[in-house]
């Protein structure tokens, strides 16, 4: 199953000190420093052990007493189930469901019943079965099953290669602020990652690494992003059914006859879609080089694939010069002029594909391929 639902950022120690203890739940502050490590004095070890041996419930002592480092997992479990898990309002089959854990999700523990166990997992709380849950000194060993790394990049443009070394080829770049999921072990400071459709490496000196792990979602979340699925679904649909419209009706067009407002006015259909590093749809997702050599490929106009060939494409002009439908090339970006001093182009992920200043930045070259 695709991980569609929320996901949140975490840091491992937030959640160490709680002490559960049958029927209720004891809120030990984490320590407030991370160089501080959270400990508890052998007297309330004891003590913990006498009260849980005292109500025989006895499992509960396999959670409090993992031995990590940190004790990151004291309270903490993860979903061992299908697709997902209802998370019930109360410890009870027919009772309403208020979320949904998914079989990839992390979960922590507030307390445990007989035959249910009450969690929190991102917006979601409520109870689930205990059988669908990994916890206890299990948790902390299959943590690592459940994490996701991902790199943030530091750089404004980074290069992504096809190996460990600046001397290997660049396959592609990414942005500052762009995060990637990191797709194996880091190899002499070297992250391996994916963009898009491309399998890469950047370096760890233009990154920052985190570890994250998916949670469950409630209800009205759930409802609320298959809505805005959907919505998207549509938009995709109607883009697409409009460019194959354009395509019948462009097909006659040779690089002679194009002009450069035909490819802005093409262009311009695809505003509002989505962004995606590597990407090459106009519907589905693009990166700024691929936006820019999709549209031009509707006309038969072969672009190469990155800016960097980019800038050899055509013939220079100066942007004084600059008409609707030019290369406007910045150190890592690209986009197509449409006069007034505007681009339309693949921006970046939050944004997608919008029209932005032509002088938001440095400008490096402006070709003319017409």
């Amino acid at each position: 199953m695709d991980k569609t639902h929320i996901r949140q950022k975490v840091i491992l120690s937030a959640v160490a000190g709680m002490v559960l203890i049958p029927g209720r739940t004891l809120d030990a502050s984490a320590a407030g420093k991370a160089e501080e490590q959270p400990f508890v004095q052998a007297a309330g070890i004891e003590s913990v052990l006498e009260k849980c041996y005292e109500t025989e419930v006895k499992d509960n002592i396999n959670l409090y007493l993992v031995p990590t480092e940190e004790g990151e997992y004291l309270n903490m479990a993860f979903s061992d189930t299908g697709d997902y898990t209802y998370i019930r309002s109360a410890p009870d089959e027919s009772s309403d469901w208020v979320g949904k854990l998914y079989q990839d999700s992390a979960a922590q523990v507030l307390e445990y019943l007989d035959g249910w166990t009450k969690i929190r997992s991102g917006s979601a709380e409520g109870y689930v079965p205990a059988d669908s849950l990994i916890t206890g000194e299990e948790a902390s060993q299959r943590a690592k099953e459940f994490e996701d790394r991902t790199v943030t990049v530091t750089a404004y443009a980074l290069n992504v290669r096809a190996g460990q070394g600046t001397e290997t080829d660049i396959l592609t770049q990414v942005g500052q602020g762009e995060t990637y999921e990191v797709s194996g072990d880091p190899v002499n400071g070297w992250y391996p990652v994916r963009v898009g459709e491309i399998d890469g490496w950047v370096s760890g000196s233009y990154v920052t690494e985190e570890t994250s792990y998916s949670y469950g979602e409630t209800k009205e979340e759930e409802a609320a992003r298959l809505e805005k699925e959907a919505r998207s679904a549509e938009a995709a649909q109607a883009a697409e059914t409009g460019a194959m419209g354009s395509s019948a009706a462009g097909s006659s067009f040779t690089s002679g006859s194009v002009t450069g407002q035909a490819v802005i006015d093409y262009a311009c259909q695809f505003i509002g879609n989505p962004y995606v590093w590597g990407g090459t749809s106009l519907t589905d997702g693009a990166d700024c080089s691929g936006f820019v050599q999709s549209v031009y490929a509707h006309f038969g106009i072969s672009l190469p694939r990155t800016t960097y060939d980019m800038v050899n494409s055509g013939y220079a002009v100066s942007y004084e010069e600059a008409l609707p439908g030019d290369l406007i090339l910045y150190d890592g970006h690209v986009g197509l002029y449409m006069g007034d001093g505007t681009i339309v182009n693949a921006m970046n992920e939050a944004d997608g594909i919008g029209i932005c200043s032509a002088t938001y930045t440095n400008i490096i070259a402006v070709r003319r391929v017409l």
